[in-house]
């Protein structure tokens, strides 16, 4: 049964509940490549699932030495996010909170299970609060600046809605109509709260409150759009540098026809990895072949077989088409 918790981070807004955990694709690090694909994360999510515990998150991986290890935070729940790994909804202490905050800690590290036959991560055993994680790229917990899609304007609403006694999520509606109900108190709104979190001066009427939130609302709904929009071409582009990844691989016999559904769809969602699987692949279709020679392996040595298995790729549509040629 899936863990489904709802959290708000009382502690630090600026901290968030989620966390990634493990990347998506093949990656090599100091110990070890591992390869994380949708199979590895339904694997590690039905293992996380089975526990009654909640699995801690650690400074620098002391639960494992057997020392003295005190809690940085709780992970309630794991998600996988497709391209983007498998991630975490993470309950932190106060003194986790304090170092993120401070930007005293920055990265997790996991310590996982690999199955060793494919390099596949099963099992999630381990995070850690560090700084020099072994598995470099992984999306920091802390990283203001660019990126950072929850801009000024949305903070201050989620501040006036607190101020209110709103949800943080509340509407626009329902903020003007909490202004609203100040009102038959007196012509100035009085609340120097709402006044401090708006940027407004003391003293400022009812009118300039609800036009700097009408003013506020508009900046959050251009900055939504354009984000959208720059997200569309984003995937425009994967898509067309996909294409182009895939044909060269094929055109070095490192992919049968049959493979290229598949490697698009991998290409779509990691061009790095993609990359890297490219570049590391032996031929699987022999290329640029003696005319008229239609001899077919064979035989299959053992490093073959072993690319074979990581790939899916049978013994027979290996034979089929590994002497196969243009007519």
């Amino acid at each position: 049964m899936t863990k489904r918790i709802t959290m708000i981070n009382t502690l630090d807004p600026d901290i968030p509940l989620e966390i990634q955990v493990i990347p998506y694709g093949y990656h090599e690090t100091p110990k070890g490549a591992f390869l994380c694909d949708e199979e590895s994360a339904a694997l590690v999510i039905e293992a996380f699932n089975s526990r009654q515990n909640d699995m801690v998150i650690d400074y620098e991986h002391q639960t494992m030495s057997g020392a003295e290890a005190p809690a940085a935070g709780w992970i309630k729940e794991l998600i996988y996010k497709g391209s983007e790994g498998i991630w975490a909804r993470v309950e932190w202490t106060a003194r986790a909170v304090q170092y993120l905050g401070n930007r005293e800690y920055r990265y997790v590290s996991p310590v996982f299970v690999v199955r060793v036959s494919d390099a596949k991560v099963v099992n999630l055993l381990n995070v850690a609060l560090t700084n020099q994680p072994n598995i470099d790229g992984m999306v920091p917990i802390v990283n203001k600046g660019v990126g950072d899609t929850k801009n000024e304007e949305a903070r201050k609403m989620e501040k006036v809605s607190a101020v209110l006694g709103l949800p943080e999520a509340a509407t626009e509606r329902e903020i003007l109509k909490a202004v609203e109900d100040l009102k038959g108190q007196t012509q100035v709104i009085a609340n120097n709260d709402v006044l401090a979190a708006l940027g407004l001066k003391e003293g400022s009427s009812q009118s300039e409150v609800v036009g700097t939130i009408m003013a506020m609302k508009q900046a959050d709904t251009s900055i939504t759009g354009l984000i959208g929009r720059v997200k569309e071409l984003e995937g425009k582009l994967n898509a067309k540098e996909a294409d182009e990844l895939v044909a060269m691989a094929m055109k070095e016999g490192k992919l049968t026809p049959a493979q290229k559904d598949w490697a698009k769809d991998y290409a779509v969602r990691d061009a790095e990895g993609f990359k890297v699987f490219a570049a590391k692949a032996l031929p699987v279709i022999v290329t640029g072949e003696i005319a008229g020679d239609t001899t077919k392996p064979t035989g299959i040595d053992e490093t073959q077989k072993m690319v074979n298995k990581m790939l899916g790729i049978s013994e027979a549509t290996y034979n089929k088409y590994a002497g196969a040629k243009e007519a």
